[in-house]
């Protein structure tokens, strides 16, 4: 047998250590057994009423209601953003708006043009 000099850098596993290790945490376990209940409840909770929140978001326009409106021009340095913010009902999403301009005029992207004609979207109450 050859000499080494390999010195391992760990401490060497005492099982003993390691039994008692997890008799402690399957007992601090068991003390919080209630909490997980609790944890669970408080989780679910919160994924509901993210959820509930999201989706009245998302319906704050129906595009079922959507007609034609007026028309606008753009002028320099408009955007769809600052013409929805200019133009859409208050309590509607602006996104939701920016979606209808594009789908009342069938554009192809966000960009728009300087003179270019918009016809602007209303929504049946």
């Amino acid at each position: 047998m050859r000499y080494s000099t390999y010195q391992s850098i760990y401490e060497p596993v005492n099982s003993e250590v390691v039994n008692s290790n997890i008799g402690q945490m399957k007992t601090i376990l068991t003390r919080f057994k209630l909490s997980k209940g609790l944890i669970k409840l408080v989780i679910a909770s919160l994924i509901v009423f993210i959820g509930c929140s999201t989706v009245l978001t998302v319906f704050a326009g129906n595009e079922n209601d959507l007609l034609p409106g007026g028309k606008i021009a753009v002028s320099q340095g408009e955007t769809l953003w600052s013409i929805s913010l200019e133009h859409k009902p208050a309590t509607m999403d602006t996104r939701v708006y920016i979606e209808a301009i594009i789908k009342v005029n069938q554009l192809a992207s966000t960009t728009i043009q300087t003179g270019q004609v918009l016809i602007l979207p209303q929504f049946v109450k």
